[in-house]
């Protein structure tokens, strides 16, 4: 949102946007590459020209008024429109500088997204990236902490207020140590490892390849590296993306212990709240993950 617009009417209303949809004047600050008092200063400026205020505290936070909530419906698809047509005058390989936030699983993150992480801060874009489970990630794209997130299930999610792009699709497959029995739950119950309580990987294994509900985990680690590492020490079976057991299995301290005869697939789509996409910075991000 830096350079291009340079009326201060404007520059305090897209001040007033970053706030709003940050949630916070430091996130904005940082976001706009603005010191906090410059942005309370223009939030002020708004507030008097407009005569209304726009924030309330809350807590620790601010909370728009609705005053607050009128005006970034009215004005916020306006303006993401004018640093649209500012963003296209450009020149072709200038930066888009700005902090973008992203959210994604700490192995989606660190084999799918940071690869990608080297030309976005060379165009000068900053990454402030975020580990967390799928509940917790659209909570963020909801309350506008995060930009950009990596969603492994959308069922529940108010799909209307979120800009989704199916982006792959990871393959499940339920592995064991070297030397594991081949599974099948009619021959009783084994130890198993997952990421969460309700082990939703091995959900939808068990259901799509026997129409049951996994057992309950005996050790959980809300990281799949992890989960894998826990398999190869002993500590149970587990269901997991097929690209994170093949190191294992390649080495011979993994191997599959089942195969179904379709492929078990689980889609992964890139999430941002609706409008987000229209921000360069953000755009920028985004195109750069789908390339």
């Amino acid at each position: 949102m830096n350079g291009g617009l340079s009326s201060p009417e404007l520059t305090s209303l897209r001040t007033f946007l970053a706030v709003y949809r940050w949630g916070a004047v430091g996130k904005a600050a940082e976001a706009l590459h603005l010191s906090q008092p410059a942005v309370s200063h223009h939030i002020k400026a708004l507030e008097q020209a407009t005569g209304r205020p726009l924030f309330q505290r809350s807590g620790r936070g601010i909370v728009p008024t609705a005053a607050g909530h009128a005006l970034a419906a009215e004005a916020g698809e306006h303006m993401d429109a004018l640093e649209r047509v500012v963003s296209s005058l450009r020149p072709t390989g200038s930066a888009d500088i700005g902090t973008v936030f992203l959210g994604a699983p700490g192995d989606v993150l660190a084999e799918m997204v940071l690869p990608r992480a080297a030309p976005l801060l060379d165009l000068g874009v900053a990454l402030r990236c975020r580990i967390g489970l799928p509940d917790e990630l659209l909570c963020g794209l909801l309350a506008d902490q995060l930009d950009i997130a990596v969603l492994t299930k959308i069922e529940g999610a108010p799909t209307k207020q979120l800009y989704l792009l199916h982006w792959r699709d990871e393959e499940f497959v339920l592995i064991g140590r070297s030397g594991d029995a081949p599974y099948d739950p009619a021959t009783g119950p084994r130890r198993f490892v997952g990421y969460a309580e309700s082990m939703p990987m091995a959900r939808r294994y068990f259901r799509t390849c026997w129409g049951i509900s996994p057992q309950t985990p005996g050790l959980t680690v809300p990281d799949m590296r992890a989960v894998v590492r826990a398999v190869q020490a002993g500590a149970g079976l587990a269901v997991v993306p097929l690209y994170l057991a093949e190191p294992g299995i390649a080495n011979g301290t993994l191997q599959v212990l089942h195969t179904p005869p379709t492929p078990v697939l689980n889609s992964l789509y890139l999430a941002m709240r609706r409008g987000r996409e229209h921000v360069p910075r953000v755009r920028t991000v985004f195109t750069e993950l789908i390339s």
